[in-house]
């Protein structure tokens, strides 16, 4: 018996010398567990109430979403969840989703804050902050797949007497082309580097838009990174191009008044195009005459703005007679110039 409690008194101070060492015993024990470490029959629970949820939402099922839901997040977020449910499933209309991660919490009481941490050693890393209500929670980052621009489901739950239910439900975008924030920013700052301000200005604008899939709950790691260079590069742009630009290369001197990114989803021209918005004083009716200027512009773009036209399947531009604000859109011509995909 005294040989027993010896050995077991030493894997007792060997777990607590080895850091990340856990009892795998049931016990009520305190702690959290990540993907694969979390107890399987947990897992087999969630992974039930996860299909269900992404189901309803991607069916516009409002109802069966609002069953997965606990009481105060329908009292304090009902409507809400109503239009999200039917504006993210009219969006997006996926068939399939995979885990990103999943997490679980045991808290020795309710009403507990938890900090949670990816780990995947690189910049798509990231941390989820929340109050936790019940002293054991679920979290699962679910991400659709196949699509052009993926979405992300945050879904925490909360294990109640009656079993585990929704408190907390966050959906938004998570990557475009197969690419997420962080890698828009890596993009940037390699194009930056390049001296191609506008193809950067591109990227960071990429970024910005797919900064916060789960809004303020899930924070990427360089989060602070992604922020600085954004100011940074859309500074440099404003100091380098001043517009309204105009093409002086060209006869009739159109006006480039704006340009950024523009994602096309149609398969036929799929990616993620510049787009130069320019005033003209041909008139919008004269499609033939419009073309030819164009055909100037084009041959001038280059010059312009530096690795514009390089690497890229091609540029979109929209002509306008006058300068579009919020009260008067006004109408317009597009063109798109193919471009030859090729190093610079």
């Amino acid at each position: 018996m005294k040989k027993h409690l010896l050995i077991l008194l030493l894997v007792c101070v060997v777990c607590a010398l080895l850091p990340g060492c856990y009892f795998n015993f049931n016990f009520n024990k305190v702690g959290t567990w990540r993907n694969k470490t979390i107890d399987e029959d947990v897992r087999n629970e969630i992974d039930v109430l996860d299909k269900k949820l992404f189901k309803g939402i991607m069916t516009q099922d409002v109802k069966a979403v609002k069953k997965l839901m606990a009481e105060g997040l329908i009292k304090k977020k009902g409507k809400t969840v109503d239009s999200v449910v039917t504006e993210f499933g009219a969006l997006f209309k996926a068939k399939d989703y995979r885990l990103l991660d999943e997490f679980y919490c045991k808290s020795a009481t309710e009403n507990t804050n938890h900090v949670l941490q990816s780990d995947k050693e690189n910049n798509n890393d990231y941390k989820i902050e929340f109050l936790a209500l019940n002293k054991e929670t679920y979290v699962s980052v679910m991400v659709s797949t196949n699509l052009p621009v993926n979405c992300l489901i945050l879904a925490i739950y909360g294990k109640y007497e009656t079993g585990w239910k929704l408190n907390i439900l966050r959906i938004g975008e998570y990557s475009v082309m197969d690419q997420t924030a962080p890698e828009y920013y890596d993009l940037a700052v390699n194009q930056f580097t390049k001296g191609n301000i506008v193809d950067a200005v591109d990227m960071i604008v990429m970024a910005a838009r797919l900064a916060y899939p789960a809004g303020d709950y899930l924070i990427y790691k360089n989060d602070y990174e992604m922020k600085d260079t954004y100011s940074v590069i859309l500074k440099d742009a404003g100091a380098k191009y001043k517009l309204p630009y105009i093409i002086n290369e060209v006869k009739t001197k159109p006006a480039i008044f704006a340009i950024g990114p523009l994602f096309i989803s149609d398969p036929a021209n799929r990616g993620i195009f510049p787009l130069v918005r320019y005033q003209s004083s041909i008139p919008i009716s004269d499609t033939i005459a419009l073309k030819a200027e164009n055909q100037n512009v084009q041959k001038a773009i280059g010059g312009i703005f530096k690795g514009i036209d390089k690497n890229k399947y091609g540029i979109i531009y929209d002509a306008y007679n006058s300068i579009p604000d919020s009260l008067t859109p006004g109408k317009y011509f597009t063109i798109l110039q193919k471009l030859k995909y090729g190093k610079e």
